[in-house]
């Protein structure tokens, strides 16, 4: 699918190669940090985001969000949002994988289209730990299978379901390498895809929205694209922490690269994010 796919697989392989040799040389395994069972607080939230994987035109948002964090041992809720840990098995865990876009209105490439709803994502997901020290320090693939909805707010919440996206991700997290600087990170990469249902909703040019340099397509399932993205979380204080985010997706080689409302094949979301926890449980756990 391109040298993009080739460099993004050299790159899995490579953070695979790290997660076997710092498995094999890790010696001792540290402990795992004990948490809080829950936290609250709120979350100041900026972040600027494509209107949708291959356009060329972004929307910035600035909004506060309540924060949450839960730490059970079947139900937890974080940055991840609500999970459910229904089955382990040594290094297998099933999990919920959640994710959505936001709403995008008049865009210049879809003139005289319906405006794209917002986008809400549910499924399972399988992860494989190939090492884990608590949430703060593993290293694991996830394997999901999501379906997606258009959730129209104007019309008092009404949803449609509009296909499938699944994602083979690697994800590696650490808190260790800057402890001294009381900061931790993430990084993940991994490849998407869904069916042509939800290519469609973002991609197809229907005959009646077809003109001059904008003209009629279907949309098909298979690849949607390559996904690189980081994070770093620093605490400030015990109760106040500030985040910086990115994430760079490349849809080279994707089945939909021909769209005529496909205007880049490279997209970069950044976000900061201001986190304010009013308080926290006494009860610690092992997450």
């Amino acid at each position: 699918m391109g040298n993009m796919k080739r460099t993004g697989m050299a790159l899995i392989a490579c953070l695979l190669a790290t997660g076997e040799g710092i498995c094999e040389t890790a010696a001792p395994a540290p402990a795992v940090e004990k948490l809080p069972l829950y936290e609250y607080g709120i979350i100041g939230l900026a972040a600027t985001i494509p209107h949708y994987r291959g356009s060329d035109e972004y929307e910035t948002y600035a909004f506060p969000l309540p924060y949450f964090v839960y730490r059970g041992e079947v139900v937890k809720a974080d940055r991840d949002g609500v999970r459910g840990i229904f089955w382990k098995y040594k290094n297998f865990e099933t999990d919920i994988s959640l994710s959505g876009n936001p709403p995008s209105e008049n865009d210049e490439a879809r003139e005289g289209m319906p405006d794209l709803d917002a986008m809400g994502e549910l499924g399972p997901a399988l992860n494989y730990y190939f090492y884990r020290y608590g949430e703060r320090n593993n290293l694991y693939f996830q394997a999901n299978l999501r379906g997606a909805f258009a959730i129209d707010f104007d019309s008092g919440l009404d949803m449609s379901y509009e296909g499938v996206n699944s994602t083979l991700a690697l994800i590696f997290n650490d808190s260790d390498l800057l402890k001294d600087y009381r900061a931790r990170f993430h990084i993940s990469g991994g490849f998407q895809f869904a069916d042509d249902r939800l290519h469609s909703y973002f991609y197809e040019v229907a005959p009646r929205y077809a003109k001059p340099g904008r003209r009629q397509y279907e949309a098909e399932g298979g690849y949607s694209g390559f996904y690189l993205a980081g994070s770093v979380v620093k605490d400030l204080t015990a109760k106040l922490s500030v985040s910086g985010y990115a994430r760079w997706m490349n849809i080279d080689g994707a089945v939909f690269e021909d769209s005529p409302l496909v205007e880049t094949t490279n997209n970069v979301i950044v976000g900061a994010l201001v986190i304010w926890k009013f308080g926290e449980s006494e009860t610690l756990v092992e997450p």
